[in-house]
């Protein structure tokens, strides 16, 4: 399982955010917003966080929007350029919340 979301390239939107305020900015800022379960992956990335996770999609900039924590560091909200394929297997892994 890997763990590191470095790997993904993230821009990090907001270093040292609580959960809460990284849910209360994805539900701000994205077209879709999804719950997803405990251990799902973006581009083979399980995303770490104290469940439930959620997931933002922007849809006209393709980007996922999701907040990914690091041991020893704190929360991070991030966000990714995405795929179609990306944006159909969260909608099919999650429960649309927006």
């Amino acid at each position: 399982m890997n763990r590191c979301a470095n790997k993904l390239s993230p821009e990090i939107i907001e270093d040292e955010i609580s959960p809460d305020d990284a849910v209360e900015y994805i539900n701000r800022r994205a077209s879709e917003v999804y719950e997803m379960p405990e251990g799902f992956t973006i581009k083979g990335i399980t995303i770490l966080g104290e469940p439930p996770l959620y997931v933002g999609l922007k849809l006209k900039k393709k980007e996922i929007l999701f907040y990914f924590k690091k041991p020893c560091f704190g929360t991070q909200l991030m966000k990714i350029k995405a795929t179609e394929d990306e944006f159909d297997k969260i909608r099919a892994e999650g429960k649309r919340t927006k």
